[in-house]
Protein backbone atom coordinates (compact mmCIF):
# COMPACT_ATOMS: atom_id res chain seq x y z
CA UNK A 1 0.00 0.00 0.00
CA UNK A 2 1.22 3.74 -0.58
CA UNK A 3 -0.12 6.11 2.11
CA UNK A 4 -0.61 9.77 0.75
CA UNK A 5 -1.32 12.30 2.61
CA UNK A 6 -1.89 15.77 1.73
CA UNK A 7 -3.01 19.26 3.35
CA UNK A 8 -4.32 22.48 1.62
CA UNK A 9 -3.91 26.23 3.21
CA UNK A 10 -4.15 29.06 1.70
CA UNK A 11 -3.55 31.75 3.89
CA UNK A 12 -0.92 32.49 6.50
CA UNK A 13 -1.40 30.59 9.94
CA UNK A 14 -1.44 32.83 13.26
CA UNK A 15 1.79 33.71 14.71
CA UNK A 16 1.34 31.79 17.69
CA UNK A 17 0.08 28.54 15.61
CA UNK A 18 3.03 29.19 13.53
CA UNK A 19 5.58 29.28 16.78
CA UNK A 20 3.79 25.93 18.37
CA UNK A 21 4.32 23.98 14.72
CA UNK A 22 7.65 25.75 13.90
CA UNK A 23 9.01 24.87 17.23
CA UNK A 24 8.11 21.09 17.02
CA UNK A 25 11.05 20.72 14.35
CA UNK A 26 14.80 20.06 14.52
CA UNK A 27 16.76 23.60 14.35
CA UNK A 28 18.49 22.14 11.22
CA UNK A 29 14.90 22.18 9.40
CA UNK A 30 13.59 26.07 10.73
CA UNK A 31 16.85 27.10 9.93
CA UNK A 32 16.23 26.10 6.30
CA UNK A 33 12.45 27.33 6.40
CA UNK A 34 13.38 30.45 7.53
CA UNK A 35 15.64 31.33 5.09
CA UNK A 36 12.27 31.04 2.38
CA UNK A 37 11.38 35.44 2.27
CA UNK A 38 7.36 34.42 0.97
CA UNK A 39 5.14 33.06 3.75
CA UNK A 40 3.84 31.09 1.20
CA UNK A 41 7.36 29.32 0.52
CA UNK A 42 7.77 29.21 4.51
CA UNK A 43 4.69 27.86 4.90
CA UNK A 44 5.22 25.08 2.17
CA UNK A 45 8.21 24.01 3.79
CA UNK A 46 6.60 24.03 7.25
CA UNK A 47 3.75 21.51 5.92
CA UNK A 48 6.15 19.68 4.05
CA UNK A 49 8.11 18.93 6.70
CA UNK A 50 4.48 18.34 9.11
CA UNK A 51 3.52 15.92 6.95
CA UNK A 52 6.32 13.85 6.52
CA UNK A 53 6.14 13.53 10.72
CA UNK A 54 2.97 13.02 10.68
CA UNK A 55 3.53 10.02 8.04
CA UNK A 56 6.42 8.42 9.64
CA UNK A 57 4.90 8.43 13.01
CA UNK A 58 1.79 6.86 11.27
CA UNK A 59 4.50 4.20 10.10
CA UNK A 60 5.42 3.42 13.68
CA UNK A 61 8.55 5.71 13.94
CA UNK A 62 8.83 7.96 17.23
CA UNK A 63 8.21 11.39 17.06
CA UNK A 64 11.54 12.83 16.64
CA UNK A 65 11.72 10.92 13.37
CA UNK A 66 12.78 14.05 11.62
CA UNK A 67 16.20 13.86 13.74
CA UNK A 68 16.88 11.03 12.05
CA UNK A 69 16.66 12.06 8.25
CA UNK A 70 19.88 11.58 6.05
CA UNK A 71 20.46 12.20 2.68
CA UNK A 72 21.67 10.47 -0.55
CA UNK A 73 24.31 11.53 -2.68
CA UNK A 74 21.61 14.17 -5.27
CA UNK A 75 20.49 15.09 -1.35
CA UNK A 76 17.10 13.03 -1.59
CA UNK A 77 16.49 12.50 1.99
CA UNK A 78 15.71 8.87 3.41
CA UNK A 79 15.40 7.53 7.17
CA UNK A 80 16.45 3.77 6.89
CA UNK A 81 16.15 1.54 4.05
CA UNK A 82 12.81 0.17 5.74
CA UNK A 83 10.71 2.77 3.89
CA UNK A 84 10.49 5.11 1.48
CA UNK A 85 9.14 8.52 1.14
CA UNK A 86 8.32 11.98 -1.41
CA UNK A 87 6.73 14.94 -0.97
CA UNK A 88 5.69 17.62 -3.29
CA UNK A 89 4.31 20.95 -2.85
CA UNK A 90 2.69 23.43 -5.43
CA UNK A 91 -0.07 26.74 -5.06
CA UNK A 92 -2.26 25.87 -2.06
CA UNK A 93 -0.90 22.05 -1.65
CA UNK A 94 1.23 19.95 -0.20
CA UNK A 95 1.95 15.60 -0.56
CA UNK A 96 3.53 13.40 0.95
CA UNK A 97 3.65 9.72 0.09
CA UNK A 98 4.90 6.62 1.82
CA UNK A 99 5.24 2.85 0.98
CA UNK A 100 7.50 0.03 2.49
CA UNK A 101 7.05 -1.48 -0.50
CA UNK A 102 9.41 -0.11 -2.92
CA UNK A 103 10.48 3.22 -4.19
CA UNK A 104 8.14 6.00 -5.49
CA UNK A 105 8.19 9.45 -6.74
CA UNK A 106 5.45 12.14 -6.39
CA UNK A 107 4.55 15.54 -8.38
CA UNK A 108 1.70 17.99 -8.12
CA UNK A 109 1.58 20.86 -10.21
CA UNK A 110 -1.35 23.96 -10.62
CA UNK A 111 -2.65 24.26 -14.19
CA UNK A 112 -1.73 27.57 -14.49
CA UNK A 113 -1.35 29.58 -18.21
CA UNK A 114 2.65 28.98 -19.25
CA UNK A 115 4.21 28.86 -22.99
CA UNK A 116 4.34 25.49 -23.75
CA UNK A 117 6.62 25.72 -26.30
CA UNK A 118 9.13 26.77 -24.28
CA UNK A 119 9.42 23.19 -22.96
CA UNK A 120 8.99 21.23 -26.46
CA UNK A 121 12.68 20.03 -25.79
CA UNK A 122 11.88 18.14 -22.80
CA UNK A 123 8.55 16.22 -24.62
CA UNK A 124 8.58 13.47 -27.36
CA UNK A 125 5.45 15.28 -28.77
CA UNK A 126 3.61 18.76 -28.19
CA UNK A 127 1.21 18.85 -25.64
CA UNK A 128 -2.10 20.45 -27.02
CA UNK A 129 -3.35 21.71 -23.90
CA UNK A 130 -2.35 22.98 -20.39
CA UNK A 131 -3.78 19.86 -18.87
CA UNK A 132 -1.84 17.72 -20.98
CA UNK A 133 1.28 19.45 -20.46
CA UNK A 134 0.65 18.88 -16.59
CA UNK A 135 -0.05 15.35 -17.26
CA UNK A 136 3.76 14.52 -18.78
CA UNK A 137 5.62 16.90 -16.63
CA UNK A 138 4.24 15.66 -13.24
CA UNK A 139 4.84 12.03 -14.25
CA UNK A 140 8.28 12.78 -15.22
CA UNK A 141 9.16 14.80 -12.51
CA UNK A 142 7.97 12.05 -10.05
CA UNK A 143 10.35 9.54 -12.41
CA UNK A 144 13.29 11.82 -11.56
CA UNK A 145 12.21 12.42 -7.86
CA UNK A 146 11.82 8.55 -7.47
CA UNK A 147 15.47 7.44 -9.07
CA UNK A 148 17.01 10.26 -6.89
CA UNK A 149 19.05 11.96 -9.37
CA UNK A 150 17.24 15.23 -9.62
CA UNK A 151 17.69 17.38 -12.87
CA UNK A 152 20.99 15.54 -13.68
CA UNK A 153 18.96 13.21 -15.84
CA UNK A 154 17.32 14.46 -19.23
CA UNK A 155 13.63 14.66 -19.36
CA UNK A 156 13.78 12.92 -22.71
CA UNK A 157 15.10 9.98 -21.32
CA UNK A 158 12.06 9.16 -19.79
CA UNK A 159 9.83 7.13 -21.88
CA UNK A 160 6.04 7.35 -21.51
CA UNK A 161 3.19 4.42 -21.99
CA UNK A 162 -0.01 4.83 -20.86
CA UNK A 163 0.26 3.44 -17.60
CA UNK A 164 4.38 3.09 -17.21
CA UNK A 165 7.44 5.18 -17.61
CA UNK A 166 11.12 3.59 -18.17
CA UNK A 167 14.12 5.57 -17.48
CA UNK A 168 16.98 3.45 -19.39
CA UNK A 169 16.43 -0.33 -17.90
CA UNK A 170 13.81 0.75 -14.98
CA UNK A 171 10.37 0.31 -15.32
CA UNK A 172 7.99 2.80 -13.11
CA UNK A 173 4.13 2.58 -12.64
CA UNK A 174 1.97 5.34 -12.71
CA UNK A 175 -1.52 5.95 -11.23
CA UNK A 176 -2.96 9.38 -11.47
CA UNK A 177 -4.25 11.09 -7.93
CA UNK A 178 -7.21 13.30 -7.74
CA UNK A 179 -6.91 16.36 -5.23
CA UNK A 180 -8.35 18.90 -6.89
CA UNK A 181 -9.61 19.91 -10.57
CA UNK A 182 -7.01 22.70 -10.60
CA UNK A 183 -4.18 20.54 -10.26
CA UNK A 184 -2.34 17.26 -11.73
CA UNK A 185 -0.65 14.83 -9.19
CA UNK A 186 0.81 11.50 -10.05
CA UNK A 187 2.64 9.18 -8.05
CA UNK A 188 4.99 6.57 -9.73
CA UNK A 189 6.47 3.29 -8.22
CA UNK A 190 8.53 0.70 -8.64
CA UNK A 191 5.65 -1.97 -8.38
CA UNK A 192 2.82 -2.73 -9.81
CA UNK A 193 0.70 -0.51 -6.89
CA UNK A 194 -3.30 -1.05 -7.12
CA UNK A 195 -3.63 -0.02 -3.49
CA UNK A 196 -3.51 4.08 -2.64
CA UNK A 197 -4.52 5.29 0.88
CA UNK A 198 -5.33 9.49 0.30
CA UNK A 199 -5.91 11.26 3.63
CA UNK A 200 -6.28 14.79 4.20
CA UNK A 201 -4.39 16.15 7.20
CA UNK A 202 -5.39 19.32 8.81
CA UNK A 203 -3.30 21.98 10.49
Amino acid sequence: MVKIFYTHFNSPLSIEQWQIYFCQLPKNIQQKISNFKRWQDQHAALFSKLLLQHALEQAGYNSDCLNQLKYESYNRPYIDNKIDFNISHAGEYVVCAISDQGRLGIDIELIKAINISDFNQYMETEPLSYEEFYEIWTIKEAVIKADGRGLSIPLLDIKLQTDKAYLYETQWFISKIDIDINYVCHIVTSWQNTDINLKEVKF
